[in-house]
């Protein structure tokens, strides 16, 4: 069958993508299954590391990536969701592929798979999968879109998990409460061995006990904390990792770097690779992500997008002593908020403004996302509206990685990622 018998070109298989829905969520893992026989991708041909969690999960997985890569490993990288553009989610050795990679490796997987009825989702990671194949990557790093029972990654088999913490997310799919999502995030546990990043005490022991169960190897970052940071034992020696030694990312991302190199280290002894104090350092230290703290400016963008992704947030710009100007945030309508969350919010910015954001169905309406605020909440058609308020005074842009993305989308010249 030839390869351009689904699509012609690139756009026509973005097209088939947004016909699918990016926010479409179907559990179970049936069709993932199928089509993952179909192509014989159910046992990856390099070692994987799935990435699971709530929040940290695409800094863990990228700093595992960089750590790979500064050891000479050539790696694979998927990850969610995109900001700008679906290339984002893979990567090859630290690179996007182009289009005409993408359009033969889609033409490909729907020739097997064009009647399985695969998600967006499910279809993005059939594809990274082969795509990784094909360009002969050492190591597939997967992050997880939702959950971990049901989660399209967990479908492959993988050699290390890294389990981020576990918070209030995903709440009308996954359950109600926190216990609720932490069951169904330990689906992924069990299989291989795991690194388990800071929890809540509770999700800490039923994470413990089912690898415990299982017989499979287990270690909890917070056993390697210290007063600064974490202190791992590292090849034949330690490695501290502080803000001290990150010094580019704010404090939230030092426990994301410390699960990602025990992730890396467990992957790397699996397989004889070996570690490098050194080449750690390095890397870690130089790894950013688009949309994490990042400064452009005098606007500071991050992707905080739930309780406990905007209290961290908080908690690094109370450290620092920041204020600004204007808050302009969004929130998608499915969002459960805390108020006390949204005060800290407030309380580092003197106005707010809520843009509406085109497209999105899931965007809050900014009469819904009022209520959060004490003071008068301005109203704006887009984002380029609303950092027009700013007058050159300074902006922070939080709430949602999808007006992280417009916000990069409007200003394409701060986009790292091409």
């Amino acid at each position: 069958m030839h390869t351009t018998s689904f699509f012609s070109t690139f756009a026509d298989f973005t097209h088939y993508l947004d016909g699918l829905g990016l926010f479409s969520m179907r559990l179970g893992l049936e069709r993932i299954n199928a089509a993952l026989d179909a192509l014989d991708l159910r046992i990856a041909h390099a070692p994987v590391v799935h990435v699971v969690g709530t929040n940290g999960k695409g800094s863990t997985a990228g700093f595992t990536e960089a750590l790979a890569r500064a050891h000479g490993i050539r790696t694979g990288l998927y990850t969610s969701p995109h900001l700008v553009q679906v290339r984002e989610r893979i990567r090859v050795n630290g690179q996007m592929l182009g289009p005409d990679l993408w359009l033969t490796a889609a033409n490909r997987v729907m020739a097997c798979c064009a009647d399985m009825g695969l998600t967006y989702f499910e279809l993005l990671t059939v594809l990274a999968m082969w795509l990784f194949r094909e360009h002969e990557v050492e190591l597939c790093i997967l992050e997880a879109g939702l959950g971990g029972t049901h989660d399209a990654i967990c479908a492959i088999a993988a050699q290390v998990v890294a389990m981020t913490p576990v918070g209030l997310d995903h709440e009308q799919i996954l359950g109600p409460g926190l216990m609720d999502i932490a069951q169904d995030k330990s689906g992924a546990l069990g299989r291989c061995p795991a690194v388990l990043g800071c929890q809540p005490d509770a999700v800490a022991r039923l994470f413990a006990h089912v690898c415990a169960r299982t017989g499979q190897k287990y270690t909890e970052l917070a056993e390697c904390a210290t007063p600064h940071g974490f202190a791992l034992p590292y090849g034949t020696g330690v490695l501290h990792c502080s803000r001290a030694m990150l010094p580019a990312h704010p404090p939230y991302q030092v426990a994301n770097a410390a699960l990602a190199s025990l992730a890396w280290q467990e992957i790397a002894a699996q397989h004889a690779w070996g570690v490098s104090h050194e080449r750690s350092c390095q890397a870690l230290g130089r790894t950013v992500f688009p949309g994490r703290f990042c400064q452009h400016g005098t606007i500071l963008v991050d992707g905080a997008h739930n309780s406990m992704g905007l209290s961290a947030l908080c908690q690094a710009l109370e450290q620092d002593g920041r204020h600004f100007d204007l808050l302009i945030f969004q929130s998608m309508a499915d969002k459960q908020l805390d108020p006390a969350v949204l005060t800290r919010v407030q309380a580092l910015c003197d106005r707010v403004c809520v843009p509406a954001l085109p497209g999105n169905a899931r965007a809050s309406e900014a009469s819904a996302l009022a209520r959060y605020f004490s003071c008068p909440v301005q109203e704006a058609d887009s984002l380029n509206q609303a950092l027009a308020l700013a007058q050159n005074g300074s902006v922070l842009v939080c709430g949602s990685l999808y007006l992280v993305g417009a916000f990069y989308a409007a200003r394409p010249e701060f986009f790292p990622l091409t």
